[in-house]
């Protein structure tokens, strides 16, 4: 999150109040960190006051709590068979968020 475009789109849907579907890479060597690592870095990044694509935000709380406090992430692990089931979860989730599905 220490990419304004990244917070940019993160506060639009807040303010629309999409659902969000965490993924979890928590390979190191590929870019992952641990969730802690990147609850901190959400609180030391999301600090703006009234964004232009949410006006009404109120700080680093309502983004962890919006991404982290609803579901568990879904781990993204690198081994084929992994990665499949990986996607199965993502696609289930995305299902539930669907009107039409429910």
């Amino acid at each position: 999150l220490e990419s304004w475009n990244c917070r940019r789109e993160l506060y639009a849907a807040l303010a629309l109040s999409r659902p969000f579907i965490p993924i979890h890479e928590a390979d190191t060597a590929k870019g992952g960190a641990s969730l802690a690592a990147l609850e901190a870095e959400c609180r030391d990044n999301c600090v703006e006051v009234a964004p232009p694509a949410h006006p009404s935000y109120s700080g680093p709380e309502e983004v962890l709590g919006n991404i982290f406090a609803n579901e568990a992430p879904i781990v993204w692990v690198r081994v084929h068979e992994f990665q499949l089931e990986s996607l199965k979860a993502i696609a289930l989730r995305i299902l539930r968020h669907c009107v039409r599905y429910m």
